[in-house]
């Protein structure tokens, strides 16, 4: 717990400006030994791309997260300023409190500060104390989250979940726990840290503040309690389990240069989306609305008027989500605005407001400021921009309630590059990459909502560009270099050719990829390596073979055992594996036998928390100590394997004997069903299987490397931990190296081997694999052409050469910077 004791404070401060304020916190931060001096650059940079301001004249200065490092220890500072300072816009600083926080130890002070910032009163006293043990006391009461004590006496039923998913509990997985919570009876709520919320409110959930590492605690006080904590475990397994969002379509692929030379006619930003985009600049204004004023009716037409606005904006989102044309990035966006804006606490506490005199659009756009502050407030960068989307649901609702009509962004006649102070999340949502070639914003960041949107789309962005940004000329030609963070406002003819010339280009490299993503991956000289797809689903093999896929490498069949009650019967996953290998139309179909715990635990199989730990019961482990499990499960494989070719993979192999009676259970099988002789592999991932690789080679059909489970165990680092997750990289020389060993030991053999971590998707990295000598890579659909383009650009000579060079690095960050073969 995050504290602070009347030594930490400074009374009586004044300042000339907010600068200056974070200045003196930060020296009063690094005098006390908790940060280095540079923290202060970290300070200021969080201030350009987030408000740290809470109201009521109390602010919150921090650092930004990739910043940590320069935290020696967690600490937080306050400095009184009796007059204020002015913050941001109107709003004036009085209470600003500096703090140094390495990841989640913040969020019981965030909690505690709303009994500052929900006090007027309070908040004018202790600005103008001058004891600062008052300041403390007053801080001793929380507020906004409820509070409750481990052993508060609770007696009903609950699970205990641990989040991690590196990610964050953001918007999205908060609204789908929402969405679940919403259809089931009886009181369902979240403990995390003794803090309690409204399992039904997406927003009180995602103010739990929940990083990777929580335990949460869900429980529900129901006749159908057993019923909804399977459901909602089952759920977060599946939330723990989802992977970082594809760019369908990006020209991140471009390398370029101004070939003039010129920068100072350019503009600085952050990069939000790479790429680079050449048109006329379009300046989009929030306030480009038809605006009326609006009457206040009584109480009774105000509730009604709140209501129909917000069915009615529920109701377009959901038009939006399931139109036409939107990929998946988009359609989650809308049905996570879907969730804030029929938000049952946001719903019912405007609804109190109105009932207490206050006209419908005033109590609504109170409520949503109140917790997008709330928000904004949270050190979690992820988090905190979540108030963006919040204060965006909110608007529609508000637009709506004035009978404004926003006009649709997605009306140009020619691609344009749009220039805008910020961009909300749905306005994004709404773009395509025909009609916006390119975004400039003032404000935002790389982790909003919008930039996500961008990134799925394929359309270059760059942000927190500031000021600088405001004299571009609408209807002027611009040049957008976002991998290099820059815009060209008056171009040279130079530039536009080159640039131009880069994008027709990266056009003709991207349309050969795709006419040519049923072709083989062959080098130059002629080696092949397959490239095959991972898939879960049946509709995801049949977008594999859209792809280009070869074949399926990897079926994660744990998914037919999450999000219900009991394990799937044989039936249910014969006709599964069936569809799957019938859909791929006679390609190989390599299917892993379930692999529960880690992160994806199933509450119905009985399992401790510890067996279901990372090196408890994963993988085989289970199907040997439940031979029930697994010998349903490959009754039904070799019953769909006469449907088209499968073969078996089991995971967590560590030695032959491993090997040996998982095999001999299958081969029992197989006889009580009269299947067919099947190939066996083993998944390397954990180091031991790499050491004992020679021999497990002699005895198994063949390899596939599980790159993300194998990084952790060789590098030991947990890769759901929210500060050692970057250091679990692929690239890393010690995982090189071991690919390498178990590469060598098959090949001995004359067995064959696949990746099918996330290490075979990455640019560089399946380049590297294929000069290692790994005969097959597995990755997601989408990602399939481009990876193919990569291997063809190349001879297996100079890939040899390339996966030599990476292994004798020091580290990961070494490996990426050495340039792929083009």
């Amino acid at each position: 717990m995050l504290n602070l004791t009347p030594t930490d404070i400074r009374l009586g401060g004044s300042f000339a400006d907010r600068e200056e304020a974070i200045r003196a916190i930060a020296a009063l931060l690094a005098d006390s030994g908790a940060v280095e001096s540079a923290y202060v650059d970290s300070m200021l940079g969080r201030e350009r791309t987030a408000n740290t301001y809470l109201g009521n004249g109390v602010a919150i200065p921090h650092g930004q997260p990739q910043h940590a490092n320069l935290i020696r220890e967690t600490r937080v500072v306050l400095i009184q300023v009796p007059d204020g300072v002015a913050w941001k816009g109107d709003a004036r600083a009085h209470l600003i409190f500096g703090i140094a926080a390495r990841s989640d130890e913040h969020i019981g002070l965030l909690a505690r500060l709303t009994s500052i910032t929900a006090d007027e009163d309070l908040a004018k006293r202790l600005a103008i104390t001058d004891d600062p043990s008052e300041i403390v006391a007053a801080l001793q009461a929380e507020d906004g989250v409820d509070a409750v004590d481990s052993d508060d006496g609770y007696e009903g039923e609950r699970v205990f979940v641990q989040f991690t998913n590196p990610r964050g509990f953001h918007l999205r997985p908060a609204s789908q726990l929402a969405d679940a919570t919403e259809q089931m009876d009886g009181k369902i709520t979240l403990v995390v840290n003794g803090r309690e919320a409204d399992a039904r409110s997406a927003l009180k959930i995602v103010s739990l503040g929940i990083t990777a590492g929580s335990r949460v605690e869900i429980r529900a006080d129901s006749p159908y309690a057993s019923d909804h904590l399977h459901r909602l475990s089952a759920l977060m397994a599946l939330i723990n389990d989802e992977p970082q969002e594809v760019a369908e379509d990006s020209n991140s692929g471009i390398d370029w240069t101004p070939a003039s030379g010129d920068s100072e006619n350019s503009i600085s930003g952050t990069m939000a989306a790479p790429g680079i985009a050449v048109g006329p600049a379009f300046r989009w204004d929030h306030n480009r609305v038809a605006s009326s004023e609006r009457k206040r009716g009584d109480e009774a037409s105000e509730c009604a008027a709140l209501e129909v606005a917000i069915e009615e904006a529920v109701s377009t989102l959901r038009e939006l989500a399931d139109s036409d044309g939107m990929n998946k990035v988009q359609r989650n966006l809308f049905n996570a605005h879907v969730a804030l804006v029929d938000d049952v606490e946001i719903k019912q506490d405007a609804l109190r407001q109105v009932k207490a005199g206050v006209d419908a659009l005033t109590a609504w756009n109170a409520v949503i400021s109140d917790k997008v502050a709330r928000l904004e407030a949270l050190s979690d960068q992820h988090l905190a921009q979540r108030a963006i989307d919040l204060k965006d649901a909110g608007n529609r609702v508000s637009r709506i309630l004035l009978g404004e009509v926003q006009d649709p962004l997605a009306t140009f006649t020619a691609p344009v590059v749009l220039v805008a102070h910020d961009l909300e999340p749905s306005e994004a949502a709404q773009l395509s990459s025909d009609k916006v070639c390119g975004i400039c914003l003032r404000a935002g960041s790389p982790n909003a909502h919008s930039a996500i949107v961008a990134r799925s789309l394929g359309i270059p962005m760059v942000v927190a560009m500031g000021e600088a940004l405001a004299p571009v000329v609408e209807g002027e030609t611009v040049l957008l270099d976002a991998s290099g963070a820059r815009l060209f406002v008056q171009p040279s003819d130079e530039d536009l050719e080159s640039a131009c010339k880069a994008l027709k280009s990266m056009n003709a490299q991207r349309e050969r990829a795709w006419s040519q993503r049923y072709s083989p991956a062959l080098t130059t000289d002629g080696h092949r390596v397959e490239v095959v797809a991972n898939i879960a689903k049946v509709e995801e093999a049949t977008s594999a073979l859209k792809s280009g896929a070869e074949g399926v490498g990897l079926v994660r069949t744990e998914f037919l055992f999450l999000d219900r009650e009991h394990a799937p019967s044989e039936e249910e996953q014969f006709e599964c594996y069936k569809a799957m290998v019938q859909a791929l139309e006679g390609l190989p179909m390599v299917l892993r036998t379930i692999d529960i715990g880690g992160d994806k635990p199933v509450d119905y199989l009985g399992l401790s928390e510890h067996d279901l730990s990372f090196l408890g019961l994963r993988g085989i482990r289970l199907g040997l100590a439940r031979p029930d499990i697994i010998r349903t499960q490959l009754r039904a494989v070799y019953r769909a394997a006469a449907f088209g070719p499968i073969k078996l993979l089991f995971p967590m192999i560590a030695t032959p004997n491993d090997f040996r009676r998982i095999r001999q259970i299958a081969e029992s099988v197989r006889q009580e069903v009269d299947g067919p002789q099947l190939d066996l592999g083993v998944m390397i991932e954990v180091p031991a299987a790499v050491v004992m690789a020679p021999e497990i080679a002699k005895v198994a059909d063949f390899f596939s490397v599980g790159t993300n489970d194998l990084t952790q165990y060789a590098l030991a680092v947990d890769r759901t931990h929210p500060l050692l997750a970057k250091r679990a990289d692929s690239l890393h020389p010690v995982v090189l190296r071991l690919i390498s060993t178990a590469t060598k030991a098959a090949h001995a053999e004359g067995k064959w081997v696949g990746v099918c971590g996330g290490l075979a998707a990455d640019p560089l990295g399946a380049q590297i694999l294929a000069g290692l000598g790994v005969d097959e890579l597995s990755m997601p659909p989408a990602l399939i052409p481009a990876v193919k383009e990569k291997i063809r650009k190349a001879s297996l000579t100079d890939l040899q050469a390339l996966a030599t060079r990476a292994m004798a690095q020091d580290d990961a960050v070494a490996v990426r910077l050495i340039p792929p073969v083009v």
